[in-house]
């Protein structure tokens, strides 16, 4: 119930907040907002849902490898209905402004580290370490910088991807990831971690950028999953 709760009121703050964007991006309509919601909602259950139903948690382990597989095939069947093209959505090697994109990876890698010297995490064990090395990126990419922003576009029916950055779309995509990080909700209601939803909205402002200013996903998958995985590895210096 808590889960469902959750989602709910996840998708009605993407609705909102893409529907504010409208003044800005004339491509965001009503129909591409509510599409957008409906699918972060959904990602958002179905990532969650083996941490609340233990049937669901087919793949077990300490992290939720179960709710990130999950996510990965609710992207694609979005994509085989929507008909996005591989490029909509980032799947793509090709890439543009390649020198800007490196640039940006080494920094937001070296963000990581930075972070991880200042939080100080436990010593991770192998299964944490393959964990945020790969589904945490492989997963919140594909839908935070891929799926989600070609909704909120409507580049349905195999239509071409922008050639420049979205401002007004990476801008909503980035506070969806910074709430989804940031806000809870259990049995005592909603709460709020300001650090974490801090930390994500750079990241995913810096991220949406690196999709569309390269126009592929595997810049930021990259610089998601080095991020993650070096400042686990700050434990052992």
């Amino acid at each position: 119930m808590h889960i469902a709760t959750y989602s709910l009121t996840f998708a009605v703050m993407a609705l909102l907040l893409a529907l504010a964007a409208m003044p800005f991006d004339r491509r965001i309509g009503v129909a591409t907002a509510a599409l957008f919601a409906l699918y972060l909602g959904l990602d958002d259950l179905d990532t969650a849902l083996p941490t609340a139903v233990a049937a669901a948690d087919l793949l077990g382990g300490r992290w939720n490898w179960s709710g990130k597989v999950y996510s990965l095939l609710l992207a694609a069947v979005v994509i085989w209905i929507f008909r996005l093209r591989p490029d909509a959505v980032g799947l793509t090697f090709r890439q543009r402004n390649l020198r800007a994109s490196m640039i940006a990876l080494v920094l937001l890698v070296a963000l990581g580290a930075a972070l991880g010297f200042a939080f100080d995490p436990d010593t991770p064990s192998f299964e944490t370490l393959a964990f945020q090395a790969t589904m945490p990126a492989l997963a919140e990419e594909l839908a935070y910088r891929g799926v989600a922003p070609a909704l909120l576009l409507g580049l349905i029916g195999r239509k071409a991807p922008p050639g420049q950055v979205p401002w007004a779309v990476v801008v909503v995509t980035a506070v969806m990831f910074s709430l989804w990080h940031g806000l809870g909700y259990g049995r005592d209601g909603f709460s709020f971690e300001p650090v974490s939803a801090s930390f994500t909205l750079v990241g995913g402002l810096a991220y949406g950028w690196m999709r569309f200013n390269s126009g592929s996903l595997l810049f930021p998958l990259l610089a998601h999953a080095l991020g993650n995985l070096v400042f686990q590895l700050t434990a052992f210096v």
